[in-house]
């Protein structure tokens, strides 16, 4: 419910998001149901929602059960247009981000990346030529023998040499995420999460607490179960718990952070130059250009040439993490994957680990408010 204050609502008493979901219904498709904020019930797209904009933007999503399901962004003005039928009636997403989506459709019939309960995270389903995307950590290091990018990172791998992450030319690992990479959050089943997406100049963060472990609060002061505050601190406390450090976050972490980062023009022209020059990364190298001469503005001799990145502030994120965070090596990933064909996509599938996680995690101090897990 809406507020002064914030925003409230609580499923399981019918109320916030599940008492006003109806009035954002959204055409299926790969998802059967789905909902989006968009410039419905006779609105146009300036009366519906703004979007989230520079300087900086946060999603939020309390989930009483997410074991199955997608949280995931697109452009406000493709929304308000696909929703109007426009501009021809079929999907015209030009950016998405996944910060936390199943993958059984994906492949439908085919076995999933990881188990039915793993959601993946990707940043790279529909590129943008505006925002330059990494994909693998040595094609964002131009596949030099040298750590360069992300630049917010140089110190800690310069003090680290030899940690996941701070050796791209010797490492196979994807910074965009997918079903090659390992940006993956396993969720139990009746479990509630709380989770964070930000939006700013470093990249996407995505962050994830089990608030039933932390008495129905998160790491970030104002966000919690049931509640979220209107105007919130700029960061959460950092996470400390070393599995939540690195991707591939097992269900019973109590905090977890992942990255997936942002390229600046200097970077982004490095990436582009060991690609063939296209729509993608011909505009990308051509909006660094554009951006180092000043000459990408309004009436600028390379008016249109853009990197979405450099619009965006540093909300100061990074509380010195590890590079593990933007992710690892997939050889090194060790969650069981007893679930991941369709015949096995069932509730008992998944009963044994949730009460094993969940009894280690007691045994650790990580104890939680439940009822009953399956």
């Amino acid at each position: 419910e809406i507020s002064a204050a914030g925003i409230a609502g609580n499923h399981a008493a019918g109320q916030g998001w599940e008492a006003r979901k109806s009035q954002s219904r959204w055409r299926g498709g790969d998802w059967t149901t789905k909902y989006a904020p968009w410039a419905s019930n006779g609105q146009r797209g300036p009366q519906g929602p703004r979007g989230v904009t520079p300087p900086a933007g946060m999603f939020v999503l309390s989930a009483e059960n997410f074991y199955y399901g997608a949280f995931y962004m697109l452009s406000q003005l493709g929304i308000n247009l696909e929703g109007m039928g426009q501009p021809t009636g079929t999907n015209c997403w030009n950016w998405e981000l996944d910060p936390v989506e199943g993958t059984a459709g994906w492949a439908p019939g085919q076995a999933t990346p990881g188990n039915i309960n793993m959601m993946y995270s990707t940043d790279n389903a529909q590129a943008s030529g505006c925002m330059p995307l990494a994909y693998m950590s040595n094609q964002m290091n131009g596949f030099r023998k040298n750590f360069s990018y992300p630049e917010d990172f140089r110190s800690y791998c310069a003090a680290n040499p030899t940690d996941v992450g701070c050796q791209p030319w010797q490492e196979k690992i994807s910074w965009s995420g997918g079903s090659g990479g390992s940006h993956r959050f396993e969720n139990l089943w009746d479990e509630p999460y709380v989770f964070a997406v930000v939006l700013d100049a470093k990249g996407y963060w995505m962050y994830r607490w089990r608030p039933a472990a932390l008495g129905g609060k998160t790491g970030w002061q104002g966000l919690e179960r049931y509640q979220a505050a209107r105007t919130v601190p700029a960061r959460p406390t950092p996470v400390r718990d070393p599995r939540g450090l690195k991707t591939d976050v097992p269900g019973d972490v109590v905090e977890a952070v992942m990255l997936q980062p942002s390229l600046s023009p200097e970077a982004s022209c490095l990436r582009a130059s060991i690609e063939r020059v296209n729509w993608q990364f011909g505009a990308n190298a051509l909006a660094s250009i554009a951006l180092e001469l000043g000459e990408n503005g309004s009436g600028k001799r390379y008016e249109g040439a853009q990197n979405w990145w450099s619009h965006f502030v540093d909300t100061k994120q990074n509380a010195g993490y590890p590079m593990s965070v933007a992710g690892v090596p997939q050889n090194t990933m060790t969650e069981p994957l007893a679930c991941s064909t369709p015949e096995t996509f069932t509730c008992a599938c998944v009963a044994k680990r949730a009460d094993e996680l969940l009894a280690k995690a007691d045994r650790h101090g990580g104890g939680q408010e439940r009822a009953v897990m399956i």
